[in-house]
């Protein structure tokens, strides 16, 4: 099922479903990370990542600037570890859906409340 029909099926708001998919759904987070076929020429490839590494590395080991190597080489190991992934952030959170669902509802509620007085239709 898709977000939008599990938050249809469940009464859910679909970022409340979204945010629990990439918690607990490695297939979910997968498809996240898919890029459209059109949009690959705009994309690195995997020559220019690995060119791109050995700059890094490079510098790490071997810039004259102690500070550039001291960035260079924490870049190097954080991105090793994994702490340069976004996904990886967020699948290792605890959220529950049930609040996420009640805090969306509560901010369209509002927003609709503000836009009401904004805009008041007599019917």
């Amino acid at each position: 099922m898709s977000p939008e029909d599990i938050a249809s099926d469940r009464d859910l708001e679909v970022g409340a479903v979204k945010t629990a998919l990439m918690q607990s759904s490695s297939q979910y987070r997968k498809a996240c990370g898919r890029e459209e076929s059109e949009s690959d020429g705009l994309n690195f490839g995997d020559d220019d990542l690995r060119r791109v590494n050995q700059v890094i590395l490079d510098l790490a080991l071997g810039a004259e600037d102690e500070h550039l190597r001291l960035k260079a080489a924490m870049y190097v190991r954080d991105d090793k570890k994994g702490r340069k992934e976004v996904v990886k952030g967020i699948a290792g959170q605890n959220f529950n859906i049930l609040m996420i669902n009640e805090q969306l509802r509560k901010g369209r509620e509002v927003s609709d409340r503000i836009i009401k007085k904004l805009n008041p239709v007599n019917v």
